[in-house]
């Protein structure tokens, strides 16, 4: 059974789909069953981890903990539907034709309420099994994360009586439930980043009572000696990374924000990448 779901969003170019990976291979190490799942309809990790295949099925990534895949909304709707009808021809009659395919794409919320449904099944009780400890999800970017979270809700508003307003619902209690909701908020030392992480931190804490890890990446936190034995040109530019990273430092305390901050790695190797980073994530089981 899932003990614990982990999103982790960020605004676009943080490096939110890198951190996923080495959160899940965080988990992995601690001898815990780990799922890495992405929100895309074109999978970044493919590429990236040099894999043949990532689909809606689990395949496995780093043996013998740690599994990859894929989650697409008419994939999710697909299986739970598949679950409940247990005939796959019902389905086909009821889900495959023209109308219906149409009215699931237009449905408000009913693709982020399937993604959902398929995160909380595992403690709810309720759909296809999942035996993982944890899942970690690389989510969508920061600027639609509040969208994704707030379809169970606005689903229960407009449907709050019979199953689809039940489980609406429940999905919606185990996402405002802290012990089993972990949101990872990836930014970087700019103005931009930094400004969007604060407003949806914050807005996270108001609306879902959930305090949000934050993490600072990509930092280089050169000391005076290091910075030294670059050459005039480059000592102009760190010093003005230098710089950033001091003021990004001083608004998230400002905020009243905790953080974690996370090196510039120079490795261009994704495993080796992966596992870098993991080292620097502090975050128990």
């Amino acid at each position: 059974m899932v003990k614990r779901a982990h999103l982790v969003t960020g605004k676009g170019g943080v490096g939110k789909s890198l951190f996923s990976a080495a959160l899940a291979y965080h988990f992995s190490k601690k001898n815990t069953s780990v799922l890495l799942t992405e929100l895309t309809e074109h999978s970044f990790y493919k590429d990236f981890l040099s894999l043949p295949e990532i689909s809606y099925k689990p395949r496995p990534w780093k043996k013998p903990h740690l599994d990859i895949s894929q989650w697409r909304p008419e994939d999710t709707l697909r299986e739970y539907a598949l679950h409940l009808l247990k005939i796959e021809s019902l389905y086909k009659l009821f889900f495959e034709n023209p109308v219906s395919k149409s009215l699931i794409q237009v449905a408000p919320g009913l693709q982020e309420l399937a993604i959902l449904g398929k995160l909380t099944s595992s403690p709810r009780q309720h759909g296809p099994a999942m035996n993982y400890d944890e899942i970690v999800v690389d989510a969508h970017a920061s600027g639609h994360f509040l969208s994704l979270l707030r379809a169970p809700s606005a689903m229960n508003e407009a449907i709050p009586f019979g199953p689809m307003g039940e489980q609406s619902k429940n999905i919606d209690k185990y996402l405002h439930n802290p012990e089993f909701t972990h949101i990872h908020l990836v930014t970087l030392p700019e103005e931009l980043p930094i400004t969007e992480s604060i407003e949806l931190h914050q807005q996270l804490k108001k609306e879902f009572g959930l305090n949000a890890r934050m993490y600072l990446n990509k930092v280089w936190n050169l000391s005076e000696s290091e910075l030294s034995k670059f050459s005039a040109e480059a000592q102009e530019t760190l010093e003005n990374i230098i710089t950033q990273e001091a003021w990004a430092r001083k608004e998230l305390q400002k905020a009243k924000i905790s953080f974690t901050e996370l090196p510039l790695i120079p490795e261009l190797n994704s495993e080796v990448l992966i596992q870098a980073l993991s080292e620097h994530i502090e975050v128990s089981t």
